[in-house]
């Protein structure tokens, strides 16, 4: 049965670096990469970094679909997922865009005009990718590291649609809870085990 651990914690909490000290430097490890999309400066910076420190023996998959799929058929020892809060945003627009199409001003328009029950409806699509990745995980021999931002701790945003997709996050984070393992939270550098 494989093993599922959760790493959790604020923006620069050092929570990426701890959920990389959980693992075999020299191993064969596969690191999945869902910040596949950085548009500015300051967020390729972000990627770099993690890059530079990421080792040499570990394989990069930069993709945020077909992630339970990338487990499945992976030889790898364990897989490092680095971020649950990327890639449940980038499957987000990925939805929005398959609906409404490549012109980000129309899905910026549409996302606010969401109703609820559309909203539940996204939010299912979302809940079942991450399941899909929870069964394979759990099927297998593997372990996998999740890293995730603890969102709820932060500022409430100023708009709906933020303060719902905070809550959808949230409820990841909780299913992620749940499945795990094991979880560390991670504030000012210092782990804690919390499960």
């Amino acid at each position: 049965m494989g093993e599922i651990i959760l790493v959790t914690g604020g923006a620069r909490s050092g929570k990426s670096a701890f959920a990389e000290g959980l693992l075999d430097r020299k191993a064969k490890i596969s690191y999945i990469a869902t910040n596949c999309t950085a548009q500015d400066e300051e967020m390729k910076n972000r990627v770099f970094l993690h890059q530079k420190r990421r080792s040499n023996y570990w394989q990069t998959n930069e993709t945020f679909l077909n992630v339970a799929d990338l487990i499945d058929q992976s030889h790898a020892s364990a897989h490092l997922l680095d971020c649950a809060t990327m890639l449940t945003t980038n499957y987000f627009f990925y939805l929005m865009k398959k609906r409404f199409g490549d012109d980000f001003q129309l899905i910026d328009k549409k996302i606010a005009e969401l109703s609820e029950e559309e909203k539940a409806e996204i939010e299912d699509k979302i809940l079942a990718e991450w399941h899909k990745i929870f069964m394979v995980t759990q099927k297998s021999s593997v372990k996998l590291v999740v890293v995730s931002n603890e969102v709820g701790l932060g500022i409430v945003p100023e708009n709906p649609f933020s303060r719902w997709f905070r809550d959808v996050l949230g409820r990841v984070n909780q299913a992620l809870g749940k499945e795990a393992n094991t979880a560390f939270l991670v504030i000012a550098g210092i782990p804690m085990k919390i499960k």
